[in-house]
């Protein structure tokens, strides 16, 4: 049985300890065993970045962006939390993980800046969203690239423009699969001005107050 036990505590000794493994599995409980111990800063975000690398490979995309985000966390600069954090969505949305997404973003918006690098943030949160939603176009999973146009709807990192083009997305979709009902709704919205859209939407909004919610018993 090969042995995991922690003998070293820098960058250089753990990295040589780890290259005299074969197996990834032992790899990573070397890694995980290393971060029980108290290492320097700089070699635990090396076993996370080493943990995330080996998670990912095996498409164990959960851990791999957890190592990712601990990796940020410990990182010194506002540049390199920031690539961390891009990375980390990239295995938040192959997840679909969208409250985790919700929060990495946010953070990698601190890391920004200037408003032109909080601008790139959420260009490659789009882009990233756009990518995957038109992969699964691609493999007939349109129930969920609607999700993720749906989602890039409700968004703010996507202009009035860019709404009216994905909600005749999800139209077309929609009808691809039977659902006319919807389908006939995003094809409206598409054609509704801005203003009219928002109201309509704050309707949809109040209809779906309840009883409860107003403190009433419902009849």
């Amino acid at each position: 049985m090969v042995s995991t036990k922690i003998t070293s505590s820098s960058v250089a000794e753990i990295d040589a300890k780890l290259k005299t493994f074969f197996s990834p599995m032992v790899k990573i409980e070397y890694l995980e065993n290393c971060l029980k111990q108290m290492i320097p800063n700089d070699a635990s975000r090396f076993c996370h970045l080493k943990l995330s690398e080996f998670y990912a490979q095996r498409l164990m995309y959960g851990p791999a962006a957890r190592n990712l985000d601990s990796a940020a966390d410990e990182s010194v600069t506002f540049k390199d939390k920031k690539e961390l954090y891009f990375k980390e969505i990239t295995y938040l949305l192959k997840l679909k993980d969208f409250l985790m997404l919700d929060k990495t973003f946010k953070k990698a918006l601190v890391c920004g800046n200037t408003n032109a690098e909080k601008e790139a943030v959420k260009i490659y949160l789009k882009t990233e969203m756009l990518k995957l939603a038109g992969e699964f176009e691609k493999t007939n999973k349109r129930s969920q690239a609607v999700m993720i146009y749906e989602r890039l709807i409700d968004m703010q990192i996507t202009n009035d423009a860019e709404k009216k083009e994905l909600m005749s997305k999800v139209a077309s979709l929609n009808s691809k699969m039977g659902k006319i009902g919807e389908a006939v709704r995003y094809e409206q919205m598409a054609k509704m001005p801005i203003s009219q859209r928002k109201k309509a939407e704050s309707d949809d909004d109040v209809r779906k107050v309840s009883f409860n919610d107003l403190g009433l018993e419902e009849l």
